[in-house]
């Protein structure tokens, strides 16, 4: 895998023209990358733009340079599983049902009942919705991929998750923490160093958020590294402790993983009261801890799909 770099600059400042041209015109659809025979146009990644800053308006504030690598890195992940997942399906489609419950979850600040609503609101807003749905039915199908091929591998050990509530001592009122995440891989220590001084300079100049849009290999990137409210009981020990002394707004340091590292950052936290039985906290964590090893095999999978493909900047 590889990019020229002079032909990486020249579709920056291609993307840049593009940026400037008034909606109105023609976009001349150029083919900008290739990844086996799924290719990647002018087009692509304008319209990828627009759709990630309608739900992530801190975008607004990034340079041209930077929207296009978060771009072209979004389209990038849909491309490669897309190729992965026709070696297992016939067509890229799912019911609209569970695109709808998708899209429900992750955009809860839209008033939308229904699919047909979503559609309409991107049809408004000048979207192709087909693209779109391919964008929801690939990662849909891909989790399916994801659990299908590895849900055995899944390593849990109930008794030790009962054994472990029962030794903690119980509380009135358990804390729960607003979680964002950036993740990446590097090949060895000296690359660990620099890219983490990158990072933590970026997140100085402009964000842990928009930092995430720029340097997570994470699919929680394209919104800006948000994992969401997660129980502090639920969290493996490793994250747990990395985080122990944490305040809202402070972020951890490289937390190494099964496929790379991560940085986690508190973006608030809050209590609840506890009133969950043994069993349901039981199955809670369960669900969390296999949920938290499909993500990891989800990661380590891309990567081996990603490092074999052939990407050509054309």
């Amino acid at each position: 895998m590889y990019f020229s770099k002079q032909l990486k600059i020249i579709s920056i400042y291609l993307l840049i023209t593009i940026l400037n041209i008034n909606l109105s015109n023609a976009l001349e659809n150029k083919i900008l990358f290739k990844v086996d025979n799924e290719i990647i146009t002018t087009i692509d990644i304008y319209e990828e733009i627009r759709f990630l800053k309608m739900f992530n308006p801190e975008m607004n504030d990034l340079s041209e340079a930077e929207l296009f690598e978060i771009s072209k890195n979004s389209i990038l992940r849909d491309k490669i599983k897309k190729i992965e997942i026709m070696n297992f399906v016939k067509t890229i489609k799912v019911e609209d049902k569970f695109i709808f419950n998708l899209i429900r979850s992750r955009y809860s600040n839209i008033n939308i009942s229904s699919f047909e609503d979503f559609e309409n609101y991107l049809k408004d807003k000048n979207f192709n919705v087909d693209n779109i749905r391919e964008k929801f039915t690939i990662e849909l199908i891909w989790n399916d991929l994801i659990y299908q091929k590895f849900n055995k591998k899944v390593v849990i050990n109930k008794d030790k998750i009962r054994k472990e509530i029962l030794q903690n001592p119980k509380k009135k009122n358990q804390r729960e923490f607003l979680l964002s995440e950036i993740t990446f891989n590097v090949q060895n220590k000296n690359d660990l160093n620099d890219r983490h001084k990158k990072i933590l300079l970026d997140i100085e100049k402009i964000g842990f958020k928009k930092s995430a849009f720029i340097h997570s290999d994470s699919d929680t990137a394209t919104n800006g590294g948000l994992i969401g409210w997660i129980k502090e009981d639920n969290l493996n020990k490793v994250i747990k402790k990395s985080i122990s002394k944490l305040q809202p707004g402070q972020f951890s340091e490289p937390i190494r993983t099964s496929s790379g590292f991560m940085i986690i950052r508190i973006d608030d936290e809050k209590e609840y009261a506890s009133s969950i039985n043994l069993e349901d906290k039981v199955n809670e964590m369960i669900r969390y801890k296999t949920n938290n090893q499909l993500d990891q095999f989800s990661s380590m999978y891309f990567n081996k799909i990603k490092k074999d493909l052939m990407i050509y900047g054309l």
